[in-house]
């Protein structure tokens, strides 16, 4: 039998809790962009409050959680995104269902969201990129940054992608034209690296591979 996929908000401790220590070493060591696999009690008691922090979405298979969507907000209108998503439902469209039901929110229209991945981690790239986020040039050795502004007509976008249309092209034109109204491209060194800043801004913004 199939499990019944959801997602919701906000997130639980213990939603939290229950993911981290279902995914595996290598996928904690993407998300954070650590240099060796992490064990899952150590991300829990450093990073416990900045996987709760901003506005949070969980992904289910019945009543367990397989999926987290963090926005944190870190500037005027700007937010860093972050997903973890437990390894057996990897390449299954958890990631990709986080980030539309997200995009619902109109509060988010206007926003520029920041994402960073891991250099060579191609299955997140191409997550950002399907939902419209484009490569910005500022580079960090090992990393990789991504930007996207969440425009009113953003909803055609997703529309398009939940039908399995080619969204990349009309999300491409909407950050077309957002990058000539914001044209700043900057980056948050310290949540890419996954360090605090003593706010919740310093959450960790890499992806792991879609589920």
């Amino acid at each position: 039998m199939t499990a019944v996929i959801t997602v919701d908000g906000p997130a639980t401790d213990e939603d939290v809790t229950s993911l981290v220590r279902a995914c595996s070493p290598e996928s904690l060591r993407l998300r954070f962009m650590l240099g060796g696999p992490p064990d899952a009690e150590r991300i829990l008691l450093l990073y416990r409050p900045y996987l709760l922090a901003g506005t949070t979405l969980v992904a289910k298979a019945g009543d367990v959680p397989i999926g987290l969507l963090n926005l944190v907000p870190d500037d005027v209108r700007r937010a860093d995104l972050g997903i973890l998503v437990v390894d057996a439902w990897h390449r299954r469209g958890v990631a990709s269902a986080l980030v539309r039901h997200a995009w619902r929110e109109d509060r988010w229209q206007g926003w520029t969201v920041h994402a960073t991945v891991q250099e060579g981690n191609a299955p997140a790239e191409g997550l950002l990129r399907r939902h419209g986020f484009r490569l910005i040039p500022v580079f960090e050795r090992g990393e990789r940054d991504f930007e996207l502004v969440v425009a009113a007509s953003l909803a055609n976008v997703v529309k398009e992608v939940v039908d399995g249309g080619e969204a990349g092209q009309g999300a491409d034109g909407v950050q077309r034209r957002a990058a000539a109204e914001d044209p700043r491209g900057r980056r948050h060194r310290d949540a890419g690296r996954g360090r605090a800043r003593g706010c919740a801004a310093g959450l960790a913004p890499a992806l792991l591979p879609p589920g």
